[in-house]
């Protein structure tokens, strides 16, 4: 359901409740994800008293100090994580792209000519490489600069020599393409490569999506710290190091409540990450840390009065052990002189402790006490040894389907933190195939025609499994297929 939020509200939120309640779903709204838009924040801000039915919890009167004060409304609107790397890297485009203009040059004189572009095949063909034509970037469009390079690299040096040959020479005999050009271009592309990469998984429905955003929020930390010194980039890291603080220096808790509820990581990975961000951020975390955990009982208990029937006989936890750590690398790469496994209650509340002097007493006081019986599958969930199982086969939701039996009500907690997507793609490349469907020649198709006909073709791709494809599959097939052969 698309709807456009940025006039009468309340009709809009109405009309929301109204379908929903057809559906039968207005009390099973776990997590809105909408991206950046202003609207969007007003919107939400009417339906968090229609949505914030799942746990039985009525939302207070805003409070302009503590607008998140209701537990279900930690998690209720989510901002698109795509969408916030997407005005990160913004913030260089304009700096970024003057770096490579030789590059949209050396392809637009051989894109101008179909003689030129002749001679370019039978070159290629005779020094043994595929041809291929060459798409230009759009101002508008990040990925589609690092589409373009990529597509360019592979075929560097046929590409250099051709326009070297062809391309004229300006007054002092110096060539258009020279190793300098490459260099650079070749930096951009690596600095790029990983906010490519990132909007990627980041868009994935065929995996949760929630549990990467800390390993995300490390990757791009270092990567910022690592280009800040760098001759060619370090004028465009500040402002992205601003975009990044502005949304997510204070981190959003589902992403600290899904990392937790990965096995692998529970408290001990936590308190690594917040570690990590510290000394990349220069952010205090330490009060942040202890009020997690006290936020993570709060929800808890809210899960055991709506679902603490649910009670099944217990198993014993299977303790695995991995193949490599791909991901893992930025969060227990300092383990390599440690005994390994997990630690004790008191052992990490007292690491907690000694991150700061200034954590809230308050906290501290509902940390400590928030043991209790209702809680103690949770400290003993939290606490116990990790899963070493650190490759990317790892199934986080199979893991937890095996362990209900051990964490019958964590384990529902769990699968609904989980699964709540961080991006808005996937579902905006579903809508956005009406634009296939409505075209010149099917202008006069009714409303239920064009719903059904958007339904089939999606249920065609979900038997397939090809919903995720990357932020626009077309865009990326817009720079593959132009071979010339």
């Amino acid at each position: 359901m698309l709807i456009d939020c940025s006039h009468n509200g309340q009709n809009i939120a109405d009309r929301v409740a109204s379908v929903l309640g057809e559906y039968g779903v207005l009390e099973k709204v776990f997590a809105v994800t909408l991206d950046n838009a202003s609207s969007n924040v007003s919107a939400m801000r009417m339906l968090r008293p229609i949505l914030s039915k799942y746990l039985g919890l009525e939302v207070p009167a805003e409070d302009p100090r503590h607008p998140e004060s209701a537990v279900t409304t930690m998690f209720l609107h989510q901002r698109c994580a795509c969408h916030i790397i997407n005005l990160i890297v913004k913030e260089a485009l304009d700096f970024l792209k003057p770096l490579i203009e030789v590059f949209r040059t050396a392809i637009s004189f051989l894109n101008s000519s179909n003689q030129r572009i002749a001679a370019y095949k039978n070159y290629c063909i005779a020094a043994g490489f595929r041809p291929r034509k060459f798409q230009f970037d759009m101002d508008v469009r990040w990925n589609s600069t690092y589409l373009m390079l990529k597509t360019l690299f592979p075929h560097k040096d046929p590409f250099t020599t051709f326009i070297h040959a062809n391309y004229p020479r300006v007054e002092d005999g110096e060539l258009l393409l020279t190793e300098e050009h490459w260099t650079v271009a070749e930096k951009v592309f690596k600095f790029l490569e990983l906010f490519y990469d990132a909007t990627v998984a980041l868009s994935g429905v065929y995996y949760p999506t929630s549990p990467l955003m800390l390993h995300y929020l490390v990757k791009i930390a270092i990567h910022l710290n690592n280009y800040a010194n760098d001759i060619h980039l370090r004028d465009v890291i500040q402002p992205m190091v601003d975009k990044y603080n502005k949304y997510w220096r204070d981190i959003p808790l589902l992403y600290s409540f899904a990392f937790i509820l990965d096995p692998r990581a529970k408290m001990k990975g936590f308190s690594k990450v917040l570690r990590k961000l510290m000394n990349l951020t220069s952010t205090d975390y330490s009060a942040y840390q202890v009020g997690t955990r006290a936020r993570l009982t709060d929800v808890y208990n809210k899960y055991e009065e709506k679902f603490g029937a649910v009670r099944l006989r217990r198993t014993v936890p299977q303790n695995l052990s991995g193949k490599k750590r791909s991901a893992w690398d930025e969060i227990y790469d300092d383990d390599s002189n440690s005994s390994g496994g997990g630690t004790s209650s008191t052992s990490m509340l007292h690491s907690t402790l000694n991150l700061s002097r200034d954590t809230s007493a308050t906290a501290l006081l509902h940390a400590a006490t928030s043991t209790g019986s209702n809680a103690s599958k949770l400290v003993n969930y939290l606490d116990c040894d990790t899963v070493s199982q650190l490759d990317d086969s790892f199934d986080i939701l199979r893991w937890w389907h095996e362990h209900k039996l051990t964490y019958p009500v964590l384990s529902i907690m769990a699968k609904d933190v989980l699964t709540v997507p961080v991006s808005t793609i996937s579902s905006e490349s579903t809508f956005s195939m009406t634009g296939r469907i409505i075209e010149e020649r099917r202008r006069r198709l009714k409303p239920e025609t064009v719903e059904m006909l958007t339904c089939i073709k999606d249920w065609e791709l979900a038997e397939a499994r090809l919903q995720h494809n990357v932020e626009d599959k077309e865009l990326e097939e817009a720079f593959e297929e132009l071979y010339l052969d």
